[in-house]
């Protein structure tokens, strides 16, 4: 996906799945294949295996046969999109489908994902997902399950925004992998509900061996009703919060430390009780 040029049209960026890169040799050249099959030698500027992004640059003699795509807002539980792709030989590849009210709990690593109800195509990863009035919101990755994977475009643009002026890209790294209640099979959101009066917030599905999470008794089922004052917010609106903490560490606004303190209001469904919990966790400065 073409994502804008360096100040002519003879010089492209291009945004990519990060597994397309960090496997081959540093000294290894890339070469990028055109829509018109055009094949041209590219540079890699960086890439981040925690989000599976990277950016590429090529440039040419003569423009470019490429459009830098309009850009839309964040794609939306329910919302109807299309992922486009390219198949064997470079073909285009298209399907249609609604953002699925799921999260994967197979998948705790990436769970600020979205999820497209289509199965993910034979090259579908690194492709655009756009809306249905041509703007793109995302970008896709074959997830290995039944579903497309979806990386919504505010964090691509702050992950690219960052590392633009910083080269680097920093985010508070809190051991937790996280659920919403509100995307709970409906049957238990009942029971948290009439049980403990709880119809939103985060739930616990893995600590971190040793983190400071697990050290301050965070444990697995518990419910972080309060994320730092947020609990209404999705798991990709949460990420996007988190690389805000991120951009304002590498700024300087959060004093020299290299840890931020989140306020986190934890429930505990077995003892039914809260208690406020100052995390002090540390950022991670990836700059692959």
């Amino acid at each position: 996906m073409c994502i804008g040029w360096k100040e002519t049209g003879k010089c492209a960026r291009i945004l990519t799945s990060s597994s397309v890169v960090r496997a081959l040799d540093p000294k290894s050249k890339l070469h990028i294949c055109l829509p018109n099959r055009t094949i041209l030698e590219g540079q890699l500027l960086f890439y981040n295996q925690h989000y599976d992004i990277a950016l590429l640059e090529i440039s040419s003699e003569s423009d470019l046969p490429l459009q830098t795509p309009s850009f839309g807002s964040n794609p939306n539980y329910g919302q109807e999109v299309f992922m486009l792709g390219r198949g064997e030989e470079s073909n285009l590849v298209a399907r249609h489908g609604k953002i699925l009210w799921f999260e994967d709990a197979d998948d705790l690593v990436c769970n600020y994902r979205l999820f497209l109800s289509c199965e993910p195509p034979k090259g579908c990863t690194g492709g655009s997902v756009i809306d249905n009035d041509g703007n793109v919101t995302g970008m896709a990755f074959d997830s290995g399950g039944s579903y497309v994977g979806i990386l919504s475009i505010s964090t691509i643009h702050t992950c690219i925004e960052m590392w633009m002026k910083f080269s680097r890209i920093a985010r508070p790294v809190h051991g937790l992998s996280l659920r919403t209640v509100e995307l709970l099979d409906v049957s238990l959101q009942e029971v948290i509900s009439l049980e403990h009066n709880i119809s939103k917030g985060y739930i616990v599905d893995m600590v971190d061996i040793g983190s400071t999470a697990e050290k301050l008794g965070i444990r697995y089922g518990d419910v972080i009703v309060s994320f730092d004052g947020l609990s209404v917010q999705t798991l990709p609106q949460l990420e996007d919060y988190l690389l805000s903490l991120g951009w304002g560490f590498l700024q300087g606004n959060t004093s020299s430390s290299s840890t931020v303190d989140l306020k986190l209001e934890v429930y505990d469904l077995l003892e039914r009780g809260t208690r406020s919990i100052t995390l002090a966790v540390e950022f991670c400065c990836a700059s692959e």
